[in-house]
């Protein structure tokens, strides 16, 4: 037999219904709202970052300035804590430089790695050929934390190489904006505290006219002597290098340059054959001119 339940009960059964329908309708925009909400924030926080990573990919980076100039008269503190300017430094000497910062956690020491190592297999004279400096762009570093630097890397080199010829500079903000401007070396501080900044040795002539840029956090010493042979001549990578790659090629450590006899002789060939050609034909319109020449006169007489 059904059980019939009273008719209050099946009223207030029915209450209650319409009313949680009622309060669900009416929080359902509300919930609406709150989902939409979160969605958009969490769009535009991701927006935000992407911002903030394309404004920062932006702002580091190196902008070549092949033949413009660093102010070479710049004053910086040397790892003994001695005023020296940049040109002092490179003492009329092709300057290799090098941009880091002593406390950085990972890669400057990579870059100061390589370039010991780099320096090491090169055959040109420190101090007669050229001369390096590391410059810290952090205002924060001092004297002393270059010289710990510097007796970490100098200290490993196996050649016989002048604590002169290699200085290890800190500077003031202001200089070292100065610096990085000129030579389009661009980096910022992080949330961190610590610095992202591009990687590269950025080589002058003794004038302080901008050479090469040698991107990258190894180096070969094939590309740091062509920098330095360029330096002393004072010109741009993109004309002597030209050349370079003509008449040479890498043997296959990287470490020499190999002379091209086969193709040196081939373009030699092949302009002497040009010439030869505009030599004949400059010849027979002299010799077509003459008879012209001594043709008028015939006639003339």
């Amino acid at each position: 037999m059904a059980k019939v339940l009273p008719e209050k009960l099946v009223k207030s059964q029915r209450s209650a219904g319409f009313v949680s329908l009622f309060l669900l309708v009416e929080e359902l925009p509300l919930r609406i709202f709150i989902v939409s909400f979160a969605v958009l924030l969490l769009f535009t926080s991701q927006s935000a970052m992407a911002d903030e990573a394309s404004s920062t990919r932006a702002k580091v980076g190196i902008e070549e300035k092949l033949g413009k100039y660093i102010p070479l008269d710049l004053k910086f503190k040397d790892e003994n804590g001695n005023d020296i300017t940049l040109r002092q430094v490179s003492n009329g000497k092709p300057l290799i430089i090098d941009m880091a910062y002593y406390t950085c956690p990972g890669i400057c020491d990579a870059v100061l790695a390589s370039l010991t190592g780099t320096l090491d297999e090169v055959s040109e004279t420190p101090g007669q050929d050229f001369t390096v400096a590391t410059v810290s762009f952090d205002p924060a570093d001092n004297p002393a934390i270059a010289l710990k630097k510097k007796e970490q890397y100098w200290g490993l080199l196996r050649r016989s190489f002048p604590a002169n010829d290699w200085r290890f500079l800190t500077g003031d903000s202001a200089n070292i904006s100065k610096l990085t401007d000129a030579m389009g070396f661009y980096y910022m501080r992080d949330r961190y505290l610590k610095f992202t900044h591009p990687t590269a040795l950025i080589i002058v002539d003794k004038n302080g006219k901008i050479i090469r840029y040698i991107k990258g956090d190894s180096f070969t010493p094939v590309d740091l002597k062509m920098a330095i042979m360029e330096a002393k001549a004072g010109t741009p990578e993109q004309i002597i290098s030209s050349v370079i790659a003509v008449c040479f090629s890498r043997d296959p450590s990287g470490h020499n340059l190999v002379f091209n006899i086969m193709q040196v002789v081939g373009i030699g060939t092949m302009m002497f054959i040009i010439g030869f050609i505009i030599f004949l034909r400059y010849t027979k319109k002299s010799k077509r001119f003459a008879r012209q020449q001594s043709s008028s006169r015939k006639e003339l007489s």
